[in-house]
């Protein structure tokens, strides 16, 4: 079932969301982002990541339209490649994902993994630390060692294997785009930060906002509060008075 996009937010609801979530760590920036949206931030918080990622793209859906554009740069010749994405496609992707099991047994014996997929909290609480991918794989990951293994570390055979389940069970949570360089021809992968997407649609709508407060200001002597009670429809008519009239 194909999942509603949030609904527009109000103009002065989309100032108070950039003054507000301006400097913070993405992942708060992103609950702020989705709460703003009308979405529940503490479900989400204990939700797997590619479900906040699946709401901030429906607010941009509703903000811009579901058309990503994005610009990847080629890591042999530095070409700028540009690509685009749908917003709707990628929520699309959104799963209940499920716990885990897996097994390794090596030389030493029996490696056992007990796993669950990162949650928008999970990243929160490692956000900032300079070991957070391996501090979040412990938050997420129960390793029981074969006897006398105890001390060791996992091998690598097996965290391999546990990050191919997460991504395999949550594949909104780490979205990466397949891509060729029309350049050289090099072939590589593209990180794509949903969050990042809706973050600047979000401050460049925040900034067209406060132009569109400023030229009505200007041109009737309006205060900030009073134009941005009006309804987007009639702002926008008052808009093209105004710019008809110059």
């Amino acid at each position: 079932m194909a999942q509603a996009a949030a609904a527009p937010l109000r103009a002065q609801t989309l100032l108070d969301l950039a003054d507000a979530a301006q400097g913070e760590a993405p992942i708060l920036r992103a609950l702020r982002v989705a709460a703003a949206a009308g979405e529940d931030p503490a479900e989400l918080r204990d939700a797997p990541l590619g479900h906040l990622h699946a709401a901030v793209l429906g607010l941009h859906t509703a903000l811009a339209g579901p058309r990503l554009e994005a610009v990847a740069s080629c890591p042999r010749c530095a070409a700028a490649i540009e690509f685009t994405l749908d917003a709707d496609v990628l929520r699309g992707l959104r799963r209940e994902a499920v716990p885990g099991e897996l097994v390794l047994t090596t030389g030493a014996g029996r490696w056992r993994a007990r796993w669950r997929v990162p949650t928008a909290g999970d990243l929160a609480e490692v956000v900032g630390r300079v070991d957070a991918a391996s501090a979040l794989l412990e938050r997420c990951c129960d390793v029981t060692a074969p006897p006398g293994e105890e001390t060791a570390a996992a091998p690598p055979e097996l965290v391999e294997r546990i990050e191919t389940a997460l991504a395999d069970a949550d594949p909104l949570a780490e979205v990466t785009v397949d891509l060729a360089c029309p350049d050289c021809g090099a072939v590589f992968d593209a990180d794509v930060d949903p969050i990042a997407f809706v973050w600047r649609e979000v401050e460049s709508r925040a900034r067209r906002v406060l132009g569109e407060v400023d030229t009505l200001a200007r041109a009737y002597g309006w205060t900030e509060a009073e134009v941005l009670a009006l309804t987007e429809r009639r702002r926008m008519a008052y808009l093209e008075i105004v710019r008809e009239g110059s």
